[in-house]
């Protein structure tokens, strides 16, 4: 049976209401302690505009370390557009040591490949205290199959904290 319009749109203003891209902000069972974040670049061939939306990867050690635990890490990962806003928060997602190569700087994230750029507090604070960005876009209701990450306010009092 068909929902009625106005609970169709009050559901919609409440996904809307919980983050960028209607991305709930759930606390996660995850360390507090991230210090680092990298922009990943595709390797691969991008589909479609997929090179418009640039994956920010934020760990705890940096990926340098991550290669050298058997165990790997749980990394929160976003999505930007253009590394200008938060198009999605995609939650945690487990990257393990035979996925990052060191030397060439890249890394295997969900099945795709990219190239790793490790960024400042700065910037990554820029992008958590202004998750909407300049660039005025269409943002759809996005749903992760990954585990919530920690909430975006714990991911800014982590990042104020790095000197």
């Amino acid at each position: 049976m068909p929902r009625p319009r106005s609970l169709s749109v009050l559901v919609m203003l409440l996904a809307f209401s919980s983050g960028p891209s209607g991305v709930a902000q759930t606390p996660a069972s995850a360390p507090s302690g991230y210090r680092h974040a990298y922009y990943l670049f595709l390797s691969d061939a991008p589909v479609m505009c997929e090179a418009c939306y640039v994956p920010l990867l934020v760990t705890v050690d940096p990926l340098e370390e991550i290669a050298k635990k058997p165990e790997g890490a749980a990394c929160v990962l976003i999505t930007t557009y253009e590394r200008d806003s938060i198009w999605q928060i995609n939650g945690m997602v487990q990257v393990k040591r035979a996925d990052i190569q060191t030397a060439p700087r890249s890394i295997r994230v969900r099945s795709r490949n990219y190239r790793y750029q490790e960024i400042t507090a700065a910037e990554v604070l820029r992008l958590l205290e202004n998750p909407m960005g300049t660039i005025p876009i269409s943002r759809p209701l996005l749903h992760s199959d990954l585990p919530p990450g920690p909430p975006l306010e714990a991911l800014k009092a982590a990042f104020r904290d790095v000197k």
